[in-house]
């Protein structure tokens, strides 16, 4: 296999907030060495496992965030374990690591003490709040991102009395943080491929979910107003209409956009006005579609709505996100994670990849490439790696270790 990032060697030093990085640089094509604990990392730890059987070597959040990758089980907080991953350094472009900020210092595996012999290396520090500030070293979890960056400020129900804030779904913090992560690791790679020059990239997960909250900051900032959670639709400082609507099979649409020309706005209404339900579609005011967007009154726009509502409730759902679609409406089923597994239209790209599990005499579906390149493609490079599976193999081949010293590491602990 090939990849953009082929011959780019990375040493992985995260936790699972951070494992996604190296995840997608090893489908890039980057040789990345997941370096975790002699009795494993922590994410072999965290469910759902196969076939609800706990185990580490069936977690299902192991497999999916560190496929492609090689294992190295060495304890980095004995001397000796520093020392080899200093070592190996020496081959890496790339290092990855997700530790409270001064942790790796006085085990010389921070940024200063790797790039001292080492000028193009490219460090990537992922952590909750930064490497610098008054909440730097201030604990977290995922919904403690989201509640402070603030996504979680911006979900939420306006239908039911009193809904309080909503967190997205669980890992979706350190999901935002790790792509923030992996284009700034990116840039500093190809600012290193132009000039020579190395450097640390320091990334907040708080701060890269405020970049994800749209409106919701110059909303703030610049007009000091705050915004009104919707259901299902984006926050705003005004209330607006609601987008969903239950079908005739009680699943529910989202009517999110209108058709943008005005002659696909007519089909809509003559399909509607087919089965008698068009109501007050026809007014000549929701023939301009500039007004359709943007200046109907509140009333017009209400009992348009409506109208669309009550054709929406006389029929079935995929009838109505079919239909729509068909006249240029950007309307959509709200579908269950199995009707998206069995979906034709990501079948035909080759979203999902079957990844072969040799211990399990079977191949798992993974969700496939986040992207497609064309010349040098993403490519899922097979399952996670067993604990130290790789371990042996690394240090005889890179460091040079024999037998006798590989099987000393073993013995005081430092290597598994």
């Amino acid at each position: 296999m090939s990849g953009a990032l082929d011959g780019i060697r990375v040493l992985d030093l995260c936790d699972p907030k951070g494992q996604y990085i190296g995840r997608l640089l090893a489908n890039l094509g980057a040789d990345v060495i997941k370096i975790e604990p002699p009795r494993g990392d922590a994410a072999r730890r965290i469910g759902p496992f196969l076939d609800d059987v706990p185990h580490p070597e069936r977690s299902l959040f192991w497999w999916y965030y560190n496929a492609g990758k090689c294992s190295l089980a060495l304890d980095i907080f004995q001397p000796d374990g520093a020392a080899l991953v200093r070592r190996l350094a020496a081959s890496a472009r790339i290092v990855l690591e997700s530790f409270t900020p001064g942790v790796l210092a006085p085990l010389g595996l921070d940024y200063a003490s790797l790039a001292a012999p080492h000028a193009d290396l490219v460090m990537t520090s992922l952590t909750p709040f930064g490497r610098s500030g008054p909440w730097a070293r201030w604990a977290w979890s995922d919904a403690v991102a989201l509640a402070l960056g603030g996504p979680m400020s911006m979900c939420g129900y306006d239908d039911v009395p009193g809904a309080p804030p909503i967190r997205g779904t669980e890992h979706q913090a350190f999901h935002i943080g790790s792509h923030y992560a992996a284009i700034g690791t990116l840039l500093a790679l190809f600012h290193c491929d132009r000039t020579g020059e190395g450097q640390h990239v320091d990334v907040s997960v708080h701060e890269a979910c405020a970049c994800t909250i749209e409106a919701g900051m110059p909303y703030a900032l610049l007009q000091g107003r705050s915004l009104h959670r919707h259901t299902g639709r984006h926050a705003g400082p005004d209330p607006t209409e609601p987008w969903q609507y239950p079908t005739a099979d009680g699943r529910l649409i989202n009517l999110m956009g209108m058709p943008r020309s005005d002659a696909d706005w007519i089909a809509i209404v003559d399909w509607i006005g087919e089965q008698g339900l068009v109501g007050n579609l026809r007014d000549p005011e929701l023939r301009d579609a500039g007004k359709r967007r943007l200046g109907l009154s509140q009333e017009s726009a209400r009992q348009m709505l409506a109208d669309l509502a009550r054709f929406v409730a006389a029929t079935p759902a995929l009838a109505v996100y079919h239909g729509g679609q068909s006249r240029g409406a950007a309307w959509s089923v709200v579908r269950s994670p199995e009707e998206n597994l069995a979906d034709p239209h990501w079948l035909d790209r080759g979203f999902f990849v079957d990844v072969e599990h040799d211990d399990l005499g079977r191949s798992i579906t993974y969700p496939g490439a986040p992207y497609q390149l064309s010349a040098t493609p993403w490519e899922q490079r097979g399952r996670a790696p067993h604990l130290g599976q790789h371990t042996a193999a690394i240090l005889t081949r890179d460091l040079g270790l024999t037998s006798p010293e590989l099987t000393a590491l073993a013995a005081a602990g430092i290597i598994a």
